[in-house]
């Protein structure tokens, strides 16, 4: 998936939306919030990179980041999903910690509301 890259990291169409399609489109007025997937013990040094790199390009476009989260709780070395201390978006690693992704998810779903998410 490229992880580790600083940008086009999955090497999949996906890039292309991102990077051709994302930056043309008129939604700077926009709230946005991201959440990704990540394994934190076997991509310990990219943990949930591409949710990072959602956050910056939505954010590049001037929309409303919305639902940064706590890095507690979680064991990995760095993520591109981290800023000021805390991580763009909802983190959920199902591989190592499925059983905290529904409470996490239902957090994330309250904050948002609180931060004015319609």
């Amino acid at each position: 998936w490229n992880t580790g890259e600083d940008e086009q990291r999955s090497g999949t169409s996906w890039d292309d939306w991102l990077y051709d399609t994302l930056p043309d489109l008129d939604i700077g007025d926009k709230k946005v919030a991201v959440f990704g997937c990540g394994d934190q013990a076997s991509y310990s040094d990219n943990f949930a990179d591409a949710a990072g790199e959602l956050h910056d390009l939505f954010s590049a476009k001037g929309c409303t980041m919305l639902g940064m989260t706590s890095t507690d709780g979680y064991e990995h070395d760095d993520s591109k999903a981290m800023k000021d201390g805390k991580f763009v978006g909802a983190i959920f690693d199902e591989d190592n910690q499925y059983e905290l992704s529904e409470d996490r998810a239902k957090a994330w779903v309250a904050q948002l509301k609180k931060e004015g998410m319609p």
